[in-house]
């Protein structure tokens, strides 16, 4: 049976979780290989177009959630593009400017080869090829090994903007708690919210915010607002801290999200807990409170997670038997970001 065509939107719609698995699902790294992993993808971010916001690095698999910039690949200067293209290869590195005729000959490009880098550097699915291709090859010449390393071709679930980056974000986060590996997810070195915490000057090179949070702790866009008679998309409670609090508040979504428990979320620290029950608040509208911390299938095999009009959308564009978008969340948890087209079948 043929594999289905993946559909891509832009950066405007919304983002991407990636997903992929070793082959017949042994765990086969270690710290080691996990630390080389997040090298590689820290040099991959700097030289193609597109935007990490989160990550989990697991012991047989891998998360990212990513956008593609596809607009700046657009406008960058052939200089910047080839500058961006030797950071992967070297600096004098010359990147291919031509296609093979019938005859095998090289039919050089017109332009030297800069819109052919353009569609390389601007994509995400190349961006996940080279990512993979680049630790299989080092990963076996490392343990004198052969063969392919990854068990198929990457998943590549389309996350719409807003409310659905965040709660995909929370639940990349929450892989090492699922896995019972740590109790919290900043305890786990690979995965965003442990950068952050850890190494924060790391982080902030390599991650870049969702809008959703800077929204939330934008005063002078909660003011605009306000000015303009415009009702806010987010909750007051959320839009009212301080900005200086961005991830620790992050941190109490992801908590409440994954159900890590008040006893342990409070340890060492005098957070207020009036600022806990504005986070629980908000999740009732939410509709994901303490499910995060369980495996959903639609948010890494789907199609999909949007709001209702994208997945009819996406759905109508596929040319595929029209299927009604369907929450992931059950639909008694008004959850108007959380509709889905259909998980594969594994």
């Amino acid at each position: 049976m043929a594999r289905s065509k993946r559909q891509w939107v832009s950066q405007d719609v919304g983002s991407y979780h990636i997903i992929s698995r070793v082959a017949g699902g042994e765990l086969l790294f270690g710290d080691r290989h996990k630390e080389y992993f997040l090298k590689l993808l820290e040099i991959l971010a700097d030289a193609f177009f597109v935007e990490i916001h989160a990550f989990a690095i697991m012991s047989n698999h891998f998360h990212i959630l990513a956008t593609g910039q596809e607009q700046e690949a657009l406008l960058a200067s052939k200089e910047e593009l080839l500058q961006r293209y030797r950071l992967m290869y070297g600096k004098t590195a010359e990147p291919p400017s031509g296609s093979s005729g019938s005859w095998g000959e090289i039919i050089p490009d017109e332009d030297g080869g800069v819109e052919r880098l353009r569609q390389r550097l601007g994509s995400v699915s190349r961006f996940t090829q080279e990512l993979k291709q680049n630790f299989s090859r080092w990963y076996n010449k490392t343990h004198d090994r052969k063969g392919y390393l990854w068990g198929d071709r990457f998943k590549g679930v389309i996350i719409s903007k807003g409310d659905t980056q965040l709660a995909c974000s929370a639940y990349i986060d929450l892989n090492p708690v699922r896995a019972k590996i740590v109790e919290k997810p900043e305890d786990y070195r690979w995965c965003s919210l442990g950068l952050r915490v850890r190494q924060p000057r790391r982080a902030n090179k390599l991650l870049r915010p969702l809008s959703i949070l800077s929204n939330y702790y934008d005063m002078d866009e909660l003011n605009r607002l306000a000015e303009n008679f415009v009702k806010p998309q987010f909750k007051p409670m959320v839009l009212k801290k301080r900005s200086s609090d961005h991830y620790s508040n992050y941190r109490d979504f992801v908590y409440v999200s994954g159900g890590i428990s008040e006893k342990m979320k409070h340890r060492g620290n005098n957070k207020s807990h009036r600022i806990n029950n504005d986070v629980v608040e908000y999740h009732k509208n939410f509709g994901i409170a303490d499910r995060l911390g369980y495996r959903i299938k639609n948010f890494s095999e789907g199609i999909a997670l949007g709001n209702y009009d994208l997945i009819s959308n996406l759905q109508k564009k596929g040319k595929r038997k029209y299927i009604r978008p369907r929450s992931c969340m059950g639909e008694d948890n008004n959850c108007s970001w959380a509709y889905t087209t259909r998980v594969f079948r594994t």
